[in-house]
């Protein structure tokens, strides 16, 4: 298929789950390729500088500042896409080993998988939360990082079904193994607003991941290192700062 049933209910819910009215037959890659062109220099000309140099913005003496641990046994992971296009796709990360594991649920069976500890950054620059078509920046952000409610997410599934439905060749296996998919990836989307921190933050508790809107850019810290949320948030928040230092 040209577009595949994942990408199909990811944009469904993406947009019905951040209160748009109207939705496009657009996936969500779609989505990001026309709103990164979109991006000028006074959106945060600062944050695009580093677009391709995310250990600058973020490097290993400022995460060191506020955690400790045998950093020569940690490794670095620099995942850069080989399309500058898709610069803001990149992710940069010190990863170690942990006692911690986590269990998701995907098409209906229950996963327990182990989880390494994390500290990085990924997405900086542009990514899918301006399409929320609000009138500005700080609203399209605050409508699309919180937590859907019940009632949203059904109409994204009835939406979702709708789509999948009018594509060719899909079996009825397939529909089902996406729609869970979907759905357990629902049950992941949920955000908590975070005040102090650049234009506006939100915290993504079962990632371990701080969004931080700047100037009409974002960024997103990784700071996955504890069990307890709050340890992590509190990182995360102070290496957030020290991105924002840099273009002080």
């Amino acid at each position: 298929m040209k577009v595949s049933i994942k990408n199909i209910l990811l944009g469904s819910l993406l947009l019905i789950g951040c209160g748009q009215k109207n939705t496009s037959e657009a996936t969500a890659s779609e989505i990001m390729e026309t709103s990164s062109a979109s991006v000028s220099n006074s959106d945060g000309g600062c944050l695009l500088s580093y677009q391709d140099k995310y250990d600058q913005l973020l490097p290993l003496e400022n995460i060191q500042k506020h955690f400790t641990t045998d950093w020569k046994s940690t490794k670095k992971t620099y995942i850069l896409n080989k399309n500058p296009k898709y610069r803001n796709h990149d992710t940069y990360t010190y990863s170690w080993p942990s006692e911690r594991t986590r269990t998701m649920e995907i098409a209906g069976r229950k996963l327990t998988v182990p989880i390494d500890n994390r500290v990085g950054l990924t997405w900086v620059g542009d990514d899918l939360y301006k399409m929320s078509k609000k009138k500005s920046d700080l609203e399209n952000f605050q409508s699309f990082y919180r937590t859907p409610t019940k009632e949203e997410l059904e109409r994204a599934f009835e939406e979702a079904d709708k789509r999948v439905g009018k594509q060719k060749d899909v079996s009825k296996d397939q529909k089902n193994a996406a729609m869970g998919l979907a759905k357990g990836m629902a049950a992941q989307a949920k955000f908590e607003q975070v005040s102090g921190i650049g234009d506006a933050a939100s915290w993504k508790p079962n990632d371990n991941e701080l969004v931080v809107l700047v100037g009409g850019l974002t960024f997103q810290v990784i700071a996955d290192v504890s069990s307890d949320a709050t340890t992590n948030l509190e990182l995360a928040k102070k290496l957030a700062l020290e991105v924002l230092k840099k273009c002080n």
